[in-house]
């Protein structure tokens, strides 16, 4: 008599522990974000925070991805590119690359679950210790005098940019998961908590990046039920070139800010102080990175990007960057797609994208290596 053998797919759970190698990466996020709170919160560097943070880079660094020799040449070169212009600030350029070979030995999606524990717990020990943080009275030529909140961060710039942060972690856990098809209530559900930050912080950059993020969602949905080959094949060309457009876009309104008064004043006199900065830029800084940014407050990813290690780190980012975005784009994954125009929007007004002590911003770097390596980080 034959037995008839049924056998059911189940979707995979998600583990509650952690094996070394994530133990390894929680730790390090860990120990960034708290880092973070050292220099934003209590304004003040730890030694030991920093000594244990370049430790855990060291250990949890994933060197199957290199030979020993591509290993040797590369820190050769960078050692060479840094001393002919030495700065601190190379720092901030080669910390999102370390944390991108670390986070590489696990799972995308155990990354995220990873993330999303640090800073959600994160903002509510901080939201149970402060509320919703110091009175912080500014000026603003749209609004007047306004009152902003900052949830104990600090500066409520700093407090936005923690919420987006986990906002995004949640969208894309979402996405990775079996509930993808319900993306649209999960955008739903986050309106009155993104209101509410917006409400308190009153930022700018971060209500920028939340629009932004919910109407190239709504014009992809649209494109995959109209016309996808033509509307979605004219985007994709503008998401790849988007960080050459952003670059030139904030150079362009910097160098010819006196013609856009109006501007310079809605973006707090930005413009005026990025013009400066360009003026103190040297043909070195230009090839190997400027020192200059200790001398002014620069509040845009794409200016740092440009020259906080020098056009040749540029040019590397931008392959990387094209390499990227041609298979998001090639592979139809418009939810990450919508995830990083967001980003690149909040970079405009923001230093998010070189940010890498605040744990979350490192999702921008890390999504790009997902779909860049081709498989190579698994899912």
């Amino acid at each position: 008599m034959e037995q008839t053998i049924t056998i059911i797919n189940r979707e995979p759970t998600i583990k509650l522990g952690f094996n070394s190698k994530e133990l390894g990466v929680f730790l390090l996020l860990f120990f960034l974000n708290l880092k973070f709170a050292a220099i934003t919160i209590i304004q003040d560097r730890s030694l030991v925070i920093d000594l244990i943070v370049y430790l855990l880079l060291i250990v949890t660094f994933n060197y199957s991805n290199w030979t020993y020799k591509s290993l040797i040449k590369t820190a050769l070169v960078i050692g060479i590119y840094t001393l002919i212009n030495f700065s601190s600030y190379k720092l901030n350029v080669l910390m999102p690359l370390l944390i991108i070979q670390s986070v590489s030995g696990i799972r995308f999606k155990r990354y995220l679950v990873i993330n999303f524990i640090i800073t959600g717990t994160t903002l509510l020990v901080m939201y149970i210790i402060n509320g919703e943080g110091v009175n912080m009275v500014g000026f603003s030529f749209l609004f007047d005098r306004k009152v902003r909140m900052s949830f104990g961060f600090g500066h409520p710039n700093a407090a936005a940019l923690y919420y987006y942060c986990l906002m995004i972690n949640g969208m894309l856990l979402v996405y990775f998961s079996r509930f993808k098809k319900h993306i649209p209530l999960y955008l739903f559900f986050i309106i009155p908590l993104w209101f509410y930050v917006y409400q308190k912080t009153l930022s700018r950059s971060f209500l920028l990046s939340i629009l932004v993020l919910y109407s190239t969602y709504f014009y992809y949905f649209l494109g995959t039920i109209i016309n996808k080959k033509n509307i979605l094949r004219v985007t994709g060309y503008i998401y790849i070139s988007l960080l050459f457009i952003f670059s030139a876009i904030t150079i362009f309104f910097s160098i010819l800010r006196l013609e856009f008064p109006r501007l310079d004043r809605i973006l707090s006199l930005r413009l005026t102080c990025y013009d400066k900065f360009l003026e103190q830029i040297t043909i070195l800084d230009f090839f190997f990175g400027s020192k200059a940014y200790k001398n002014f407050v620069i509040d845009s990813s794409y200016v740092h990007l440009l020259f906080e290690g020098g056009i040749l780190f540029f040019i590397g980012f931008s392959v990387f960057y094209i390499l990227s975005t041609i298979k998001m784009v090639n592979k139809k994954v418009w939810i990450p797609i919508c995830v990083i125009m967001s980003f690149m929007a909040y970079g405009l007004m923001e230093t998010l994208l070189l940010f890498n002590m605040l744990i979350g911003t490192n999702i921008f770097w890390i999504t790009l290596y997902f779909y860049y390596r081709n498989g190579k980080m698994q899912l």
